[in-house]
């Protein structure tokens, strides 16, 4: 069965720029509408958009928790999977939202993410005859990068992971670390572990301004046979058919990601390395919405996930088979009155995309299934050893008690206490007694890592998750209630019964002068689209420009030290080190191969790039090169003869 993305808008305050600066608040949010003034044409109607729950800025993150995240977090634990996304202009609180204020003392303050903690694992431990697994993982998508945030080099770099198209599985990073939790503090340090290593930075707009986008994955595995028959130590050879464990494997998973603002040059002030972070981040949120637009519109027949990697990896929550769940971050100042515009549309246009979620059954590569092999592995290793340990037992010690009956008829005449000492007729310890020990911890470690039924008596809990599901439930429903009504106007106009002709008169005059306002308020929208066009038309050309600036000094700076490329009288050049590069796609960087690899022209072979220099420059160069001491102590010296 499908069902539509929902999307919901959160309005944040005023911050204190805005207020010093007298901005005005040309946002009206009620129920499901939320209602935009152009302030640049205040007798011009609102514009109006409709979404499946709209939230003001007095709205705390524990009444969107309650009525739009709680039932989409019961569906994982039920074996779904699942989407939280936030997505706005930078500065509009999406961080906030989904992480909150990082105070674990006070869960008012805390974000949709460790609410998501506290939700799954109290849920768990609530259920009985069924044992999970979960793990986590935390990454980020920098520069069209992917970084482990979970794990750094010994150096303190991160390692670039790759993307694999996996079929059966989808499109994951399969390099990237998984780490086991039982309880939601351990989630919790993971964030804060991941927290630290992602990238931040101030701008004019955002003094923690987030550099990536990130996601962070739980992933619950379930089985009720697992802890019947695997983890007891009986019934050894009814353990050993697989039927009995891949019935009842269920795995969810939930994609927490707070997606990097959009950013526009002129408002942000940014410059060299946060310039080239947001065009990275204004390409990928631009490919996000081109996914958008051609999930939306049904005569698509190309979708084009592989423009961006963040598309990629949100692939299967964008019309696949996940539950999705977009909380679209909007500012209330009118200086913002383009972003939140553009942010209220793709919200807009993201609801009408329909998923499919199913639940995940048998998954091939369950943590489940891999421990249940080892468990049964390492039973049978201890079956066996134990055999061998009893054998060789019976042995020494028939031979210990013949040597010392011998000792004692020998030594009859002097008692010794070291001949009749019963220590000396116990066997030593064996090989086959470590392995069996450290079999014996591995096995309580996996025990260990199986979670849920710790809190199957709490009744004050369940009588919390239950009124929470009643009034999440709830408000679906009025949710669904009111889209129908919405849907249905134009049929109960011809289905009406009226009293009078004068009164069908009125009724449909007032439904034409209303069609009519939607008429002037399309026009005004496409009106809208074009200038909002060009404005990203401007902005992309400006960071065009810029970049462009950059590529042709580093090319100039590189071609003025052309010939300090040269080693030991061979023909270096920048055309050469091209020539024998690769240019690697999937991870957007140049593979430069070692020096002997290099095939090089004759030294009196010139290059195209040497004759941009004068003879003078030329001869100056090979002085210094040919001189003792380093080249570039020299460079003050020749430097202003480039000029």
């Amino acid at each position: 069965m499908s069902e539509n993305i929902k999307a919901v808008v959160r309005c944040r305050p005023m911050n204190r720029n805005e207020i010093e600066s007298k901005c005005e608040n040309i946002v009206d949010i009620k129920d499901y509408s939320v209602s935009v003034q152009n302030p640049s044409a205040r007798l011009a109607q609102k514009k109006v958009f409709t979404f499946d729950s709209a939230y003001n800025m007095n709205t705390t993150t524990e009444v969107i928790y309650n009525e739009m995240c709680y039932s989409l977090v019961e569906s994982i634990i039920e074996g779904y999977n699942g989407t939280i996304f936030a997505y706005g202009q930078t500065g509009c609180g999406k961080t906030h939202t989904m992480q909150g204020t990082g105070n674990m003392d006070n869960t008012m303050s805390d974000g949709i993410i460790p609410k998501c903690f506290d939700h799954i694992f109290e849920a768990i431990s609530m259920i009985t005859n069924i044992r999970y697994l979960a793990f986590v993982s935390y990454y980020e998508i920098y520069n069209e990068n992917i970084r482990d945030l979970l794990v750094t080099t010994s150096d303190g770099s991160f390692v670039n992971h790759p993307l694999k198209d996996i079929p059966g599985v989808g499109v994951t990073v399969p390099t990237l670390s998984s780490h086991p939790v039982i309880n939601a503090v351990q989630c919790y340090s993971w964030l804060n572990v991941g927290n630290k290593n992602r990238i931040t930075a101030a701008t004019l707009m955002n003094e923690n301004s987030s550099r990536s986008h990130t996601m962070f994955t739980i992933t619950l595995e379930q089985s009720q046979n697992f802890t019947k028959n695997i983890t007891s130590d009986q019934d050894l050879e009814k353990d050993l058919d697989p039927e009995t464990l891949r019935a009842g494997i269920r795995r969810g998973k939930l994609n927490l990601v707070d997606l990097a603002g959009s950013e526009r040059q002129r408002k942000t002030g940014a410059q060299g390395e946060r310039l080239r972070e947001a065009t990275k981040i204004n390409l990928s949120l631009s490919a996000l919405g081109n996914v958008i637009s051609s999930l939306v519109n049904g005569k698509t027949k190309h979708v084009p996930f592989r423009d961006s990697k963040l598309t990629r990896l949100l692939q299967d929550s964008l019309g696949g088979n996940t539950k999705t769940l977009m909380i679209s971050c909007i500012s209330p100042s009118n200086i913002n009155y383009d972003e939140t515009i553009t942010t209220l549309r793709y919200a807009s246009r993201a609801k009408k995309i329909a998923n499919k979620p199913t639940i995940n059954e048998d998954p091939k590569d369950a943590k489940l299934r891999q421990y249940h092999n080892e468990i049964l592995y390492l039973k049978r290793m201890l079956k066996e050893t134990q055999q061998k340990i009893d054998f060789r037992s019976d042995e020494n010690l028939n031979l210990r008690i013949l040597n010392n009956d011998k000792r004692y008829q020998e030594s009859s005449s002097t008692t010794s206490p070291e001949a009749i000492n019963p220590k000396s007729i116990l066997p030593a310890q064996s090989k086959e007694e470590e392995i069996q020990l450290q079999a014996r911890n591995r096995i309580d470690f996996i025990k260990q890592t199986l979670i849920g039924g710790e809190r199957v008596g709490d009744l004050k809990l369940k009588e919390q998750h239950k009124a929470r599901r009643i009034v999440a439930q709830r408000h679906l429903n009025a949710v669904a209630n009111a889209l129908s009504r919405v849907n249905y106007e134009d049929r109960d106009l011809l289905q009406g019964h009226y009293a009078s002709i004068a009164q069908e008169i009125n009724i449909k005059n007032e439904h034409i002068r209303n069609c009519q306002q939607k008429i002037k308020m399309l026009q005004m929208e496409v009106s809208d689209l074009n200038s909002e066009f060009q404005l990203d038309r401007e902005d992309y050309l400006d960071e065009i420009r810029n970049l462009g600036r950059y590529i042709k000094f580093y090319q100039q700076l590189l071609y003025k030290f052309d010939s300090i490329l040269r080693k030991n009288d061979k023909n270096w050049s920048p055309d050469i080190v091209m020539e024998h590069s690769t240019w690697n796609d999937d991870l957007k960087t140049w593979k430069i191969p070692d020096n002997y690899l290099f095939k090089l022209p004759p030294p009196n072979l010139k290059s195209d790039n040497q004759e941009l220099y004068s003879s003078t420059e030329i001869k100056n160069i090979s002085k210094i090169l040919t001189d003792e001491k380093e080249p570039f102590e020299h460079v003050s010296m020749f430097s202003t003869s480039f000029v």
